[in-house]
């Protein structure tokens, strides 16, 4: 579900925030900077300690100088000063004019390096090595193993894009039916509470979940953006990640119950019930997304109306 995966995303940016900023604690060395958006350091500066820029472009103009290392997600990177330490771009394209310095390394993942002559590089330069792609796999690009003799083009390549989207399908529908079967079994009050509310009553529940991933998100992202709270960031965007899963699982344990009602077996029903009802909906929720512009709005209903059941009945615990 598109919205389940911008969450996921939040929470890889926080913990990626939080293993920087030991670097920027203490320990003697100059504080660094994280940048949300575009970055330029212009001529004649001198910047001290690390630079990390999300999602946006980053230019080292000429004359200019970084004593740290740089990294840039999401965003171009153009060079013309110095950078002292390691320079690392995930996701965007790598610029490096005539009078580029870079006394580390040079790391590029997701893009392209264009160098021009007189530009150097005095470490290592990675420019994305032949056994590593950029993937779309559930919520965002990542990057995984690519074998070099998978098919690139032609009618072999379509095969096994749908093949790659069906396997995902597939290893998404089958995983949510476990964790259906598995929360079924261990809190089935709980789950059956939540996903009554968010059926019974779908306006509030939406409503509810609509202005609690608003509040989430930015005090999340607001949290994380002052360093020194990014600890406590991480954790609401944690929390906010298990209930928009809970809640989506508690809707399909009920569906699932109301689809087989008649199985008499307790020992099995439960598993099984939640397992049916958890696959299907996920399946559905899937197969909805694959519809251009409108796909979205399937998983972006079942996510809100699960997390406002979430909070209305407090995970489960109360009515």
């Amino acid at each position: 579900m598109r919205f389940t995966r911008i969450l996921q995303t939040l929470l890889v940016v926080a913990i990626m925030l939080m293993a920087a900023v030991p670097a920027f604690a203490s320990d003697g060395q100059p504080p660094g900077q994280v940048v949300w958006g575009d970055f330029t350091l212009q001529s004649g500066q001198t910047m001290a300690g690390d630079l990390i820029v999300f999602g946006g472009d980053v230019r080292i103009e000429a004359d200019s100088q970084l004593e740290g290392s740089l990294l840039a997600w999401g965003g171009d990177v153009e060079i013309a000063g110095t950078v002292e330490k390691d320079v690392v771009a995930m996701g965007g394209d790598v610029l490096l004019r005539k009078t580029a310095r870079i006394y580390g390394g040079l790391v590029a993942l997701g893009g392209t390096v264009e160098r021009e002559v007189g530009a150097q590089v005095r470490g290592q330069q990675l420019v994305n090595p032949p056994r590593w792609s950029w993937w779309r796999w559930g919520w965002g690009a990542v990057p995984i193993p690519v074998y070099p003799y998978w098919p690139s083009d032609g009618l072999p390549a379509m095969a096994f894009q749908v093949a790659m989207r069906g396997g995902r399908l597939l290893l998404r529908t089958v995983v949510m039916a476990g964790l259906a079967g598995l929360v079924a079994l261990l809190w089935p009050r709980a789950a059956t509470r939540v996903g009554r509310s968010a059926l019974e009553r779908p306006l509030n529940a939406f409503g509810m979940g609509l202005l609690t991933l608003i509040v989430g998100v930015l005090l999340a992202v607001g949290l994380i953006i002052t360093l020194c709270l990014s600890p406590v960031g991480a954790a609401v965007a944690v929390a906010l990640v298990v209930a928009v899963l809970f809640g989506q699982l508690a809707i399909g344990i009920v569906v699932g119950e109301r689809l087989m009602p008649t199985l008499t077996s307790r020992a099995v029903a439960p598993f099984w019930t939640a397992a049916l009802g958890a696959g299907l909906l996920t399946l559905l929720v899937d197969l909805l997304d694959l519809i251009p512009c409108v796909g979205w709005v399937g998983g972006f209903l079942v996510t809100c109306a699960g997390l406002g059941a979430v909070v209305l009945t407090r995970f489960g615990t109360m009515e």
